[in-house]
């Protein structure tokens, strides 16, 4: 599965970066009302959500650095290195209309940003949100939403694609 997401992150990137359609469309992730709806449902049984802001990921970085066994570990830090906050949402057992309206909010609110890539596999649909940083080489606010399996992983900030390139590439 590591694997799995880190190949649809350098598909994402290449195709995110590459496009000229997604710079000229200037379409952002809306980040304040994404977070605003994972705020409106964290309140409901059911839905797990781990949030992490800017001190959360600075401690959680030095601890990690600190801990860092293998070049691996490092490189993963360099990813998350330019991240302002995590948001993971687990909503498998909430409520169904809970989940469908939860869904539905959230597609509504990607709807207006650019989505990088989608991939269906086993019946599951991934897609991919995210905006090309001006100098082409970075994607901001990464958003990954698994509506099948009631997922939602959003990566506040800049995340480099060489590096993300370099952990692909040892996995392989």
């Amino acid at each position: 599965m590591k694997r799995f997401i880190a190949i649809v992150l350098l598909a994402a990137f290449a195709a995110g970066i590459g496009s000229p359609e997604s710079k000229a469309a200037g379409r952002k992730v809306n980040s304040g009302d994404m977070a605003s709806l994972v705020r409106e449902y964290n309140l409901y049984q059911g839905f797990d959500v781990v949030s992490v802001g800017g001190l959360g990921l600075g401690l959680v970085k030095m601890i990690a650095k600190a801990s860092a066994e293998n070049e691996e570990d490092r490189m993963a830090l360099e990813v998350i290195d330019g991240l302002r906050k995590i948001i993971v949402v687990d909503y498998m057992a909430a409520e169904q209309d809970r989940k469908d309206s939860f869904s539905r909010k959230a597609a509504g609110i990607l709807k207006h940003a650019e989505k990088i890539i989608e991939v269906k596999e086993d019946g599951e649909t991934v897609n991919v949100y995210g905006t090309a940083a001006s100098d082409g080489e970075r994607i901001d606010d990464l958003i990954v939403f698994i509506p099948e399996e009631c997922t939602l992983i959003c990566l506040f900030g800049s995340i480099s694609a060489d590096k993300i390139a370099d952990i692909v590439e040892m996995e392989m």
